[in-house]
């Protein structure tokens, strides 16, 4: 037989199956420009000469990895549902007459075609749109620059490997797939699995266990260093979770639904429950893929949208003051010196000074155990997070420094301060190690503390030294204590202002040797900025290529259902029943169970949100209720989108079962 014929005929089947392939054929193509743009990028050599530009490379690195990985994962699951629509096509081959190696040259054809397609129009939609997706990415970030497309050989040497990979292995399953089937099973192939599952208890009980241990970890977690080490841990939980309950759960709960007499024996019900749940096995997997990834749309953008409109909070919260000098372990004298230089430098650039903090304290690693503070091994063990807690331990003196306010304690208490302004000591005392003190309850905005701590942490305000160390030989590993000082300056001056005097304060410093480093807000501006930038744009990407996903496995499900509801409602139309009357089911049967996937989605997003912030507070952004509105209006956009899909696929489903 003539090669040229299996070149013929997989074009031919090609065009015979645009209805599958083109929406495949579509997704390919987009996946492979986004790739291509991001490697580009991650290549380009220009940043590096641009300040604050490598943010940009290490995040794009990290986005050519993440769409990689996905890329693999999503094509290779899309193209199973080609393979399961196209098993009768292959058997009528095979009893036409042509072996099973003839349908494996058509296969590889075909495969050859659909690669060389989606590379040369994902590649030459990269090329096209790579500027322009440059030019976000520049305003993004607030860096300035102007480059034009340079074409990089390494780019499309990876994109075309990837690509490779991904046929090969779809090459590969069809292969197998073809091998272990005789003729007869591939005519039926797509009629597999018509038989009532049954419900699987273990498996519910077993999805109820992991996604509630997902659950509880997002839930208990008590500090962003906490949420930080548990973060995968839960994704996993939750994820398998979904896996599990959508895959038993379902069918469990159309099977209540079948025993519901008064809803099951109703025209537009038992039709649509009976059909769903003969199929559901094969289909529950496609409604748990559909909720993970749409939960991923709802929490990768809502978070970098959020961190890029939030720059200002998130600089404020990491940097207090305009200037601020720091210095560790730093004697009363050293201390008093160095505000001595600072003052001169301050007076002699004339600068209008509004506001100075001067702010020491004695902080410590520490176990808490209720109203009890004490070191323990585990304490310095930055592994061990839960139970694991920061005290900064200060004077009145220090207190009065730093506020400009008296705070007169009576003799054996110590004021108590809650780092975060949503936590409280309800004790009546306090211990720390094996003694006890009164404890006088106040907030944390009584000493204007910012809350960004990555982990739990209480001040503890003491009468003066005398009891600070009496503090701190009853705690015990006194080598891990360390004292900090931080002196914060604010001015009325313009952001250049700033940045100028605060390198003239860091000049005189320098050359006085004084120990300790300055920090600007604004020098520190633009690299902020670039990294959320930065985040932004792959949060961007990542988000289409999730929803793209989303809408390809919904179109996907719609269109396999479809195929297999049409001889069943067919059957129902010769035996009396009428097209309303089949529309009807059909709106029943999809509405039953499409919007399950959403419904969770945003369930996992609004348990996952205190979680997050954890996490977001981590890269310096501390404004819960923005993250909460950001997070809420990405869930009403992402839902609209969502219904807008469903309309649109529905129609093919519609179509379909109609012929």
């Amino acid at each position: 037989m003539s090669k040229f014929l299996y070149a013929r005929l997989a074009a031919s089947n090609l065009k015979k199956n645009r209805q599958n392939i083109v929406p495949y054929l579509l997704s390919c193509i987009g996946t492979v420009m986004m790739f291509f743009i991001m490697v580009s990028i991650s290549a380009n050599k220009g940043l590096n000469d641009i300040y604050g530009a490598s943010y940009i490379t290490t995040v794009t690195g990290f986005g050519v990895f993440i769409i990689g990985v996905f890329s693999v994962v999503f094509l290779i699951y899309s193209n199973s549902f080609l393979v399961k629509r196209r098993k009768k096509e292959f058997g009528l081959f095979h009893i036409l007459g042509m072996e099973k190696k003839h349908i494996a040259f058509i296969l590889l054809f075909e495969t050859l075609y659909l690669g060389v397609i989606a590379l040369a129009a994902g590649v030459g939609l990269g090329i096209l749109l790579y500027r322009l997706m440059f030019l976000v990415l520049m305003k993004l970030t607030g860096l300035e620059g102007t480059f034009g497309f340079r074409f990089y050989g390494s780019a499309l040497a990876t994109t075309a490997l990837l690509l490779g990979v991904i046929f090969l292995i779809n090459f590969l399953s069809g292969l197998r797939q073809l091998r272990k089937s005789e003729p007869i099973e591939l005519l039926k192939g797509d009629q597999v699995g018509e038989k009532e599952p049954k419900a699987k208890v273990v498996s519910v009980l077993a999805g109820l266990i992991t996604m509630g241990g997902g659950y509880y970890l997002a839930i208990t977690c008590e500090s962003s260093l906490e949420a930080f080490s548990t973060f995968f841990v839960a994704v996993l939980l939750v994820g398998v979770g979904t896996q599990l309950l959508f895959s038993a759960g379902s069918i469990a709960f159309l099977k209540l639904l079948k025993k519901n007499k008064r809803y099951y024996y109703k025209l537009n019900h038992f039709t649509g429950i009976s059909g769903m749940l003969y199929r559901m096995k094969q289909n529950a997997a496609g409604l748990a893929n559909i909720c993970i990834l749409s939960t991923g749309v709802l929490l990768v953008v809502s978070i970098t949208v959020c961190l890029w409109t939030g720059v200002d909070i998130s600089l404020q919260t990491r940097y207090p003051a305009q200037v601020t000098f720091h210095g560790n372990d730093m004697k009363d004298e050293e201390i008093e010196e160095t505000i001595r230089l600072i003052q001169e430098s301050v007076s002699e650039q004339d600068l209008p000074l509004q506001k100075t903090v001067d702010a020491r304290e004695l902080s410590a690693a520490v176990s808490r155990d209720g109203n009890r503070f004490y070191y323990s091994d585990e304490s310095a063990n930055l592994l061990q997070i839960r139970g694991y807690e920061g005290i900064y331990l200060m004077t009145e003196e220090d207190y009065t420094r730093r506020t400009g306010e008296t705070l007169e304690l009576p003799k054996g208490a110590v004021a108590v301060i809650p780092e975060s302004r949503s936590d409280s000591f309800s004790y009546d005392t306090v211990k720390v190690g094996g003694k006890s003190w009164e404890a006088v309850q106040m907030t944390s905005d009584q000493l204007q503390i910012d809350g960004s701590d990555v982990i739990k942490s209480t001040y503890l305000i003491f009468r003066d030294d005398e009891e600070i160390q009496e503090a701190m030989a009853q705690l015990g590993g006194s080598e891990y204590l360390g004292k900090s000082w931080s002196y914060y300056m604010d001015f009325d001056l313009s952001e250049e202002e700033q940045i100028e005097a605060g390198k003239r304060i860091r000049e005189a410093l320098s050359a006085a040797d004084a120990r300790g480093w300055l920090e600007i807000r604004e020098e520190s501006r633009p690299e902020l900025q670039a990294l959320y930038g930065a985040v932004l744009f792959f949060g961007i990407f990542v988000g289409l290529l999730f929803l793209m996903a989303t809408v390809m496995i919904i179109y996907y499900k719609q269109v396999s259902e479809g195929y297999d509801d049409r001889k069943r409602f067919q059957i129902m139309q010769k035996v009396g029943m009428s097209k309303r009357e089949v529309k009807k089911c059909i709106h029943s049967q999809v509405l039953t169970v499409f919007f399950l996937p959403l419904i969770t989605a945003v369930i996992h997003t609004v348990v996952a949100f205190p979680f997050m912030f954890k996490i977001m507070i981590m890269l310096n952004f501390a404004n819960e209720s923005l993250f909460l509105a950001t997070t809420g209006i990405t869930i009403v956009i992402f839902a609209i989108v969502y219904v807008a899909v469903y309309g649109i696929t529905a129609r093919s489903y519609y179509k379909i079962v109609e012929e």
